[in-house]
């Protein structure tokens, strides 16, 4: 019996829909695997290396807390007598401030907290009490940055002697002195650097060091990281065209040299104090230059960690005569920080895997434990413990322990939401913490 032109038509378009789905497949397959291999990578030899590492304690000093993620900037407390265990509902509020929108966390200097909010139509940074809250000054200006993703001013401020340097929304800088908040200068990065606005807003912390202060404005033509005189603000230097990322720079010294370290919208980058000179760099592209987290500095090991999906990695740096060298020890997708950055504790890092609070050890690369219950969120390192702060507000107490999620204590600290994306402060045994619409003093202090 003859078969039907019409049927054979359909076993030809049949046959195409089924290679076709194949292909796809296939091509789905090899993407994935590609990925894979793009992501994971280990030395043996290095990794072994920094298995066998005994990394130094964080230094110990000054118990205030003048800048983005501490003393040292790796969101480590030395404190002690710090509280083990909270009270049903939290520990004992000291006072509270009303605030504006604004991501930007609390930072602690001789006896005054500051930070940085959205004031209706202008920016505004307050200098408060640290022990009662009262409002010592108040300097507003400006500029109403407004996005989807919030309102308001993503960066910390730094306090250095007398002087504090904060950065915008939209990148206004200014450097007020400390006591008055009396301007001593002012810039418009973007427009002094030619640089676009990112997507989300200015977010880098500026970096004290010495008489210069570090900064990413992301402009192009040798415009993309740059150097302030602190005290005038006139550009000591300005090189390299990355675009800027929303991660802040970290000083590091490595084999006995002091080197400034940004990661960029597209790179790990070392650079000279003096003039910005390049030293080494690592490629770390990622989808709209969303390299959020700041870099973690191990003694001659550097971490990072990104969210979107990257992952996270781990470099040696090694010197041979005048060269340097990032030694990539392995990369892997185990720790992806979205916006907050990981803590170091001896040989493993604590940090948020996207939604989950994971325990990775630094040696294998391997995560030890997940936690979830925060959606993404922020961690603080208080010797052996870690104070929590959800994205849907919870704030909570637990063990920075290897093996499993001891959680000590918890309480639900604010209802917004999603929201809640700054990063608890510890000074002098009294914990900062906002949201939205207020910062809150917490006495942790051990009666």
């Amino acid at each position: 019996m003859p078969i039907h032109p019409s049927r054979l038509r359909r076993g030809r378009v049949l046959d195409f829909l089924v290679i076709t789905l194949a292909g796809f497949v296939f091509a789905g397959l090899a993407l994935y695997h590609f990925r894979r291999l793009d992501q994971a990578h280990a030395d043996p030899e290095r990794a072994k290396a920094l298995a066998d590492h005994t990394f130094s304690d964080p230094k110990t000093g000054t118990h205030d807390w003048p800048q983005w993620r501490g003393p040292n900037r790796d969101g480590v407390s030395t404190e002690t007598g710090i509280l083990t265990e909270w009270p049903t509902g939290g520990p004992n509020v000291l006072w509270k401030q009303p605030t504006g929108d604004g991501y930007a966390s609390v930072v602690v200097a001789e006896g005054r907290a500051f930070t940085i909010f959205q004031d209706a139509g202008s920016e505004a940074v307050v200098a408060w009490d640290a022990l009662t809250g009262k409002e010592i000054w108040r300097h507003t200006y400006d500029c109403a940055y407004k996005n989807n993703y919030g309102n308001g001013p993503r960066s910390t401020p730094s306090v250095d002697g007398t002087h504090i340097y904060t950065v915008g929304g939209t990148g206004i800088m200014h450097c007020l002195t400390a006591d008055t908040g009396k301007v001593v200068w002012s810039k418009k990065l973007l427009e002094e650097f030619s640089a676009p606005i990112p997507e989300w807003g200015v977010c880098f912390s500026p970096l004290v060091e010495g008489e210069r202060v570090f900064i990413m404005p992301g402009g192009p033509k040798a415009c993309g990281l740059a150097a302030l005189d602190k005290k005038t603000g006139d550009v000591l230097w300005k090189t390299h065209d990355d675009l800027a990322s929303y991660s802040s720079p970290v000083g590091a010294t490595f084999h006995g040299e002091r080197q400034i370290l940004f990661l960029t919208g597209s790179r790990l980058v070392s650079v000279t104090p003096d003039t910005g000179a390049q030293l080494w760099s690592y490629p770390w592209p990622v989808q709209q230059q969303c390299n959020i987290a700041t870099p973690i500095v191990m003694d001659d090991y550097v971490f990072i960690s990104t969210g979107y999906g990257k992952g996270c990695a781990v470099f040696k740096i090694e010197k041979s005569g005048d060269d340097w060298r990032p030694s990539l020890v392995y990369k892997n997708r185990n720790m992806r920080n979205h916006f907050s950055s990981s803590v170091r504790h001896q040989d493993h890092v604590y940090g948020f895997d996207d939604t989950n609070l994971v325990c990775m050890s630094l040696g294998s690369g391997e995560v030890t434990w997940k936690e979830r219950g925060f959606d993404k969120g922020s961690v603080l390192l208080v010797g052996d413990q870690l104070i929590i702060y959800g994205a849907n507000g919870v704030l909570a107490l637990a063990e920075a322990n290897t093996e499993k999620y001891t959680e000590r204590s918890r309480f639900q600290f604010s209802a917004q939401g999603r929201s809640c994306w700054s990063v608890p402060v510890l000074s002098n045994g009294l914990l900062y913490v906002r949201d939205q619409k207020k910062v809150v003093c917490l006495d942790v202090r051990e009666k």
